[in-house]
């Protein structure tokens, strides 16, 4: 059985208590992990699943854990927590030969009354459902809500996020492309590599880069390594996963003096920003935070889905996008502990995208921001010329690029 600080160790059981009451007062007697996410919140071992399943088995009762792996993960797997090595069981191997799958080594350790996580894939579901189990959001509901440890992970990812947008932002001008963009973001990893004694590369990610306008109007859209960014409103993305857990920070810039029009633009989006965050404390309705925005994005003519594109905020914690979900039509409810991204946008299709977004924890008294260190006023985020030093810079990352 692996090692865990005292730290983590309390936290782990905790964790395990809170889901083995939820599936007691369900009626279940025994859960069922197979999604990375899930499996990692529960045992603590990261992994690269590819076409083999795992399995973790909860017996809600006991508390006795096993894990069914397969064979080439066996050794590897002894390290999860509370999980004894004779109750780690493998399965040959995918595809394997009849009587040698994982469905025959799984079918034996299930008990008659079980649920599995809602992340299992389709095909995994599929068949647990055709052996009598169902879907339970038990895991869901107890992710939602984090603990002081956790959110101080989350704090750390979003200190080394924040930094990210503050870093790229020293290094940017007018006519910089995104590969620069992209080479901080390797900069900032290497810089995690050194710092944190615990780096684990299946669970630490960065994404750094700028969204050249008018690109930044397509926030899921991938910007092209020779794009240059000229007039109109950019966005720096910056998502750091740290031992797990993601935290983001993105902010709208100029490498030129914007118009007047494209000032009252990002001074309307910080208002939204403003006002979502003046809504963030227990008890206030997800949904209601996000109508708020809309109506009062709505009375200055901007409220229009096709100009905002998407929900007000969502939950951030192992997975980067998770609830609760600060949209029109969710019903989730705030509460102390929970970790949220704010991020009202408007996009113009020829000019670009105006959003800044914050992770966010709530708090008995409010909100504490995680990336509050990076800029946020447009003068700050007006960038001045490059220095000759940067123009260097950039014409060598482009050369190697282009080689």
């Amino acid at each position: 059985m692996a090692h865990f600080e005292q730290p983590r160790q309390q936290e782990m059981a905790r964790r395990d208590q809170l889901l083995r009451n939820r599936l007691l007062e369900a009626g279940i007697q025994q859960y069922v992990a197979s999604g990375t996410e899930s499996i990692y919140y529960l045992s603590g071992i990261s992994y690269e699943p590819l076409e083999r399943p795992f399995f973790l088995l909860l017996d809600a009762a006991s508390g006795k854990r096993k894990l069914l792996v397969p064979q080439l993960e066996h050794a590897h797997l002894k390290q999860a927590w509370n999980i004894a090595e004779e109750d780690v069981h493998s399965y040959r191997e995918y595809p394997a030969p009849a009587g040698q799958r994982w469905e025959d080594a799984l079918i034996p350790l299930l008990c008659d009354r079980f649920a599995f996580d809602p992340a299992t894939p389709l095909h995994h579901a599929e068949f647990m459902q055709s052996v009598g189990g169902r879907a339970d959001d038990a895991l869901d509901r107890i992710r939602m809500v984090k603990s002081p440890w956790e959110i101080a992970k989350l704090a750390r990812a979003g200190h080394y996020a924040a930094d990210g947008v503050n870093q790229l932002l020293r290094g940017v001008y007018d006519g910089v492309s995104v590969a620069e963009g992209y080479a901080t973001g390797q900069q900032l990893l290497r810089r995690i590599i050194r710092e944190e004694p615990d780096f684990d590369p299946l669970c630490t990610r960065v994404l750094l880069a700028p969204w050249p306008a008018p690109l930044s109007a397509q926030p899921h859209a991938i910007p092209q390594l020779s794009q240059r960014l000229k007039d109109g409103p950019h966005v720096v993305i910056s998502v750091v996963r740290l031992d797990g857990y993601t935290a983001e920070c993105e902010r709208t810039f100029f490498t030129r003096a914007p118009t007047t029009a494209q000032r009252e633009r990002f001074q309307l989006m910080g208002e939204a920003r403003s006002l979502a965050m003046s809504m963030l404390r227990p008890g206030v309705a997800c949904g209601e935070i996000d109508e708020r925005v809309n109506d009062f994005l709505q009375d200055r003519s901007f409220g229009d889905w096709r100009l905002r594109l998407h929900r007000c905020g969502h939950g951030l914690g192992l997975g980067n996008h998770e609830a609760p979900w600060l949209a029109q039509g969710s019903a989730d409810v705030l509460q102390a502990g929970m970790v949220v991204s704010i991020e009202p946008g408007i996009y113009l299709a020829n000019e670009g995208g105006y959003r800044h977004s914050d992770t966010l924890a709530v708090t008995d008294e409010g909100w504490i921001n995680l990336t509050g260190q990076a800029a946020v006023g447009l003068e700050a985020l007006t960038i001045a010329a490059a220095k000759p030093a940067q123009r260097m810079k950039g014409y060598f990352i482009r050369k190697m690029v282009s080689a």
